[in-house]
């Protein structure tokens, strides 16, 4: 989940030390910008700010935060502010293509600030990475979100996010091995739930954590993402997941992560060559950019 709005509120709290004013200058209530900072307090685990008579203290936590993100929140708001002064210029569909995983549970805060930022209408096309790429190919999408390196003869790209692989267990069978040391061996007597039977980031995890392959019996092939963490979470074997698709699932105690984790894999913009003449697709590029590493930076 993107907390990047409560990140934005946080900083203006940091800055003012005072909620009343943070409010004031975010427009937004006073219990709101309060629900924000104990919704990031929730997530970082500590509190961020001491209250005083006058305004609030930051806890040192807050200060390491703020290091972390404050330049990044600064330069989004330069880039909003960038993009939205020629937004009228801007109207018509817009097709993006992209993993319905990413979609779903990170992209709202681009998708959203691309439809307010300009006058057009947006749809979305889910599919794996060869229906992303055939419909950038072909036209039916003019800009698209891809979990696998494009080919830089036919496609222009940047890095827009990244994800971490993490090993997730069903919690009864998880519970049992979660302070054992994790092997490829230890793994191979449990069942995995995969999304196809080349077992694309089971493989992934395997090579790079435990220079093994994975011996487990595929009880399950699903080629949705989101569906592989509901199939574990309903008490069967084990998969490797994207860290949005799991991270709320772990806090509640339904899904067991397992091992170190794994390997981060980039997350990219990409968009066909010479596409960025069109201003609509340039604009929704500079738009979808600008709020690059929503995930990365929510870790």
């Amino acid at each position: 989940m993107s907390h990047l709005t409560q990140l934005k509120t946080f900083v203006e709290v940091y800055r003012c030390k005072n909620i009343t004013k943070a409010a004031a200058n975010l427009g937004m209530s006073q219990p709101a910008v309060t629900a924000h900072i104990q919704t990031m307090e929730a997530v970082v685990g500590k509190a961020l700010f001491e209250r005083q008579a006058r305004g609030v203290k930051p806890t040192p936590t807050a200060h390491d935060l703020a290091l972390q993100v404050s330049g990044h929140i600064d330069i989004l708001e330069q880039k909003i502010t960038s993009i939205r002064a020629r937004s009228n210029a801007v109207f018509g569909t817009l097709n993006i293509a992209g993993p319905a995983e990413y979609l779903s549970f990170v992209s709202g805060p681009q998708i959203a600030n691309l439809l307010q930022a300009g006058n057009i209408n947006v749809v979305l096309h889910i599919g794996n990475k060869i229906n992303i790429f055939d419909a950038l190919i072909n036209d039916t999408a003019d800009i698209a979100i891809a979990a696998s390196a494009p080919d830089p003869t036919t496609f222009d790209y940047l890095v827009l996010d990244k994800e971490q692989l993490w090993l997730v267990m069903n919690r009864l069978e998880g519970r049992e091995i979660q302070d054992s040391d994790i092997t490829a061996d230890l793994l191979s007597s449990y069942n995995v739930v995969t999304y196809d039977q080349d077992l694309p980031l089971v493989r992934q995890y395997f090579d790079r954590v435990f220079n093994a392959g994975c011996n487990s019996n595929v009880i399950a092939i699903c080629p949705d993402i989101r569906a592989i963490a509901n199939i574990i979470r309903s008490g069967i074997g084990y998969s490797v997941l994207p860290d949005y698709l799991c991270r709320d699932l772990i806090k509640a105690g339904e899904l067991i992560q397992l091992g170190p984790v794994g390997p981060e894999n980039n997350i990219y913009l990409v968009w066909k060559k010479g596409a960025l003449k069109h201003p609509r697709i340039a604009f929704a590029k500079d738009v979808i950019s600008a709020f690059a590493n929503i995930n990365y930076l929510s870790n």
